[in-house]
């Protein structure tokens, strides 16, 4: 079982608190640390004394007696060292938000103006985490490793500094996140756990194009997802159809572990 309990109460209430601090509307330009990474941290671990805590060459944002918890708000491409780092002496769980529900705040840099929210037409899954596990390669079989994507609803308020259309929409920079809801968490620790996510039942057989299909992957995240899969034995090549190459879900392994407790959340 990949879904884990969360508490939502609690979530709000850091939510909460983290944006009684300032608010984007207000104090633009002001904060060090962002709002989403700074929500998750204290949600996931309410003790300050256990935050950026020095470990093995690195700062781990959380460190507990049962682990190191790494919040990536941005993607795997930088977490590699601090894995190799990591996980030789200590359980590393690496939290991935993702939007399932997103509104879109735009202010203009010059002026201060903020524009009316909307709702981003885009909504997210957890399985937009496997892409991003590319980067990580070597240490998705690591038994120490747990990735977790945790499913929001956020405001994501944007400048609008971009010079490839009129509207400077095109190409502009993301200021901040601001988390609103949380309504999934989601672990990735063995291959059952992709294989659950999957579009397609165990000994389905696809292409890349239909995966691509179903889960909206396209160009290089698309070859990312499906080197992933296969690295953690979810997937396995099948033959070929015509040009394309099959590919075909593994059965779920007998001895995965699908009760295993999972980190307190």
């Amino acid at each position: 079982m990949a879904d884990v309990s969360f508490n939502r109460s609690r979530f709000l209430q850091v939510c909460y608190a983290i944006s009684a601090e300032g608010h984007p509307r207000f104090n633009i330009g002001t904060y060090k640390e962002k709002k989403l990474h700074l929500v998750l941290k204290h949600y996931f671990e309410p003790l300050t004394a256990c935050h950026e805590i020095p470990h093995a060459g690195y700062i781990a944002d959380i460190r507990r007696a049962d682990g190191i918890v790494e919040i990536q708000t941005s993607g795997f491409a930088s977490m590699k060292g601090k894995l190799e780092a990591f996980l030789p002496d200590s359980a590393v769980t690496v939290v991935y938000p993702i939007a399932e529900k997103k509104w879109v705040t735009w202010i203009d840099p010059e002026t201060g103006d903020i524009q009316p929210r909307h709702r981003s037409p885009k909504k997210g899954s957890p399985l937009d985490t496997v892409p991003e596990m590319f980067f990580i390669l070597d240490h998705l079989k690591n038994p120490h490793l747990t990735l977790r994507a945790v499913m929001l609803e956020v405001e994501e308020y944007r400048m609008l500094d971009g010079k490839r259309s009129r509207s400077r929409k095109r190409g502009s920079s993301r200021y901040e996140r601001m988390p609103l809801d949380i309504y999934r968490v989601y672990d990735f620790h063995d291959t059952a756990d992709y294989i659950g996510l999957l579009p397609f039942a165990p000994g389905a057989v696809f292409t890349a194009k239909e995966l691509s299909e179903a889960c909206g992957f396209r160009g290089r995240r698309l070859s990312a997802a499906i080197r992933v899969l296969e690295r953690v034995e979810a997937i396995a090549r099948d033959g070929k159809q015509g040009r394309a190459f099959l590919y075909r879900v593994c059965e779920i392994p007998f001895d995965s572990d699908c009760n295993r407790e999972k980190n307190g959340v």
